[in-house]
């Protein structure tokens, strides 16, 4: 696909978007139909035969939670589906995963999906599922001397290397006035060496997420510069399934979208069991993880700007060296089950960046 051009051109201006937006959607929900309709699934008030058995990659973050209060509260046993869950550092991670073949699924912000579209695989976009709000990434540093970005000339910061962060950082850079080469950057495999890093001086700034605020807060001298306001975006994060996976037990695929619909709600209405679940599940304290779910938006849908979204992020990363290849996003993404599990969330939208 190289020399291919992305199907969405990098989008400035909010009425050139909501146009190219609506228009892509149309060629995608005309591209994407199915040949056969397919049968329809068991719903989850009925037995089901065929329980879905699928090997599921998740992050280690706030990304997850969906996906384990599914599992924990049973709602995953009552749509029929047999999930065996491993846990990967970032959602990177789960997407290299699931392209060798070692889970079914993956999760990806935006970024991360973007970059290995730009090379063949059989990965498709399913749905959005979730994304922090604006401050639920917020950049410290911990030098007295540093007030702006600007001041971050010359210093060390930390980056989550294959990940959305490195996006992030990308566009703060060109908006404030700094080039690569004007830092030092330090690429770290987990937000806990990341936090160790920034804890023993390794790094002089890194974006921290709501689960380790108050760790950062806690090391002398750290103080905010911002949140993603910074970088002018907030990201959106992906479901993602193996094509051959999807054909083969689609009527599963179905039900797990709507498990994972109702998993959302689960959490939005009960918060102090989702808080119990993760703290069981990954020993994230409760009140961290609390305070996280104030700072990020769940849902499962797949609307025309989260699909010019992702085209944006891959527009821009091709022309700031981030990605190689330039792609068309149309084939990537696969829209039938998600219109037959949710038919109201995979239309047009009216949503803001990150909604």
């Amino acid at each position: 696909m190289n020399g291919a051009v992305i199907a969405v051109p990098a989008i400035r201006n909010a009425a050139v978007a909501a146009i190219a937006a609506l228009s892509l959607l149309a060629t995608i929900l005309a591209g994407c139909e199915s040949k056969e309709t397919a049968p329809a699934s068991p719903t989850a008030e009925n037995a089901v035969d065929a329980p879905l058995k699928i090997r599921l990659g998740v992050d280690s973050g706030s990304f997850s939670f969906q996906f384990r209060v599914a599992q924990a509260s049973g709602i995953f046993k009552k749509h029929g589906i047999e999930a065996d869950i491993s846990t990967y550092s970032f959602g990177i991670d789960t997407i290299n995963a699931a392209i060798l073949g070692q889970t079914d699924s993956a999760e990806g912000m935006d970024y991360a999906v973007a970059s290995r579209f730009s090379e063949s695989n059989d990965l498709r976009i399913v749905a959005y599922i979730g994304g922090p709000k604006p401050e639920g990434e917020k950049l410290y540093t911990r030098l007295p001397e540093v007030d702006s970005v600007a001041d971050l000339k010359g210093k060390t910061l930390g980056v989550k290397k294959g990940t959305v962060n490195e996006y992030i950082w990308g566009k703060v850079f060109e908006l404030h006035g700094l080039e690569p080469k004007d830092v030092e950057q330090v690429y770290l495999g987990s937000s806990a060496e990341l936090l160790a890093a920034y804890q023993t001086g390794e790094v002089d700034a890194f974006w921290a997420s709501t689960e380790v605020a108050q760790a950062v807060r806690e090391v002398p001298g750290s103080k905010l510069l911002g949140d993603l306001d910074l970088a002018k975006t907030v990201y959106r994060g992906y479901l993602l399934l193996d094509e051959k996976f999807i054909q083969a037990n689609r009527p599963g695929v179905v039900r797990l979208l709507r498990a994972l619909d109702e998993a959302t709600a689960y959490i939005a209405a009960h918060p102090e069991e989702t808080a119990q679940i993760i703290y069981d599940d990954l020993k994230v304290p409760r009140d961290a993880v609390l305070e996280a779910l104030k700072f990020y938006n769940y849902d499962i849908r797949l609307s025309a700007e989260d699909i010019a979204h992702i085209a944006n992020v891959a527009n821009w990363s091709v022309e700031n060296g981030l990605i190689k290849n330039r792609y068309d996003i149309r084939p990537f993404i696969y829209l039938d089950t998600l219109r037959e599990a949710l038919p109201e969330k995979a239309s047009v939208q009216e949503t803001g960046d990150g909604a």
